[in-house]
């Protein structure tokens, strides 16, 4: 990755974070910085910043296994709750909240660099 490209990612990171430049060194944890949905909204600043469409495996990369919530909303967009009542799928959701969180990859920075490097020049 070119070094200009690199310092505008680290500079974006910076101001979407709210942590400062010097922060963010290349074995820094990015779980120690942001959520999921942080994450995404990083993601999509970075999209917008470099007119690129980054794929989801991105995200996945970083945030590791999928969460509960996130099964039970691809489940529904893939119609796998065709013929459930909503009582059923409540009940789904209160079981997701009960489940342990997935427990943080320990992705760094430069790991984040590595997995944006094919989309962005």
């Amino acid at each position: 990755m070119h070094e200009l490209t690199k310092e505008r990612i680290l500079t974006l990171m910076s101001e979407h974070l709210c942590v400062d430049r010097s922060e963010l060194t290349d074995d820094a944890l990015l779980d120690d910085m942001m959520d999921e949905l942080e994450l995404i909204e990083l993601i999509m600043a970075l999209e917008e910043l470099f007119g690129v469409e980054l794929p989801d495996d991105i995200e996945e990369a970083v945030n590791g296994e999928i969460s509960p919530f996130e099964q039970i909303f691809m489940d529904g967009a893939d119609g796998k709750f065709k013929g459930k009542s909503d009582e059923e799928i409540i009940e789904l959701f209160k079981g997701a909240s009960r489940k342990e969180s997935k427990a943080p990859k320990g992705t760094t920075v430069r790991q984040f660099l590595d997995l944006l490097e094919p989309y962005i020049s």
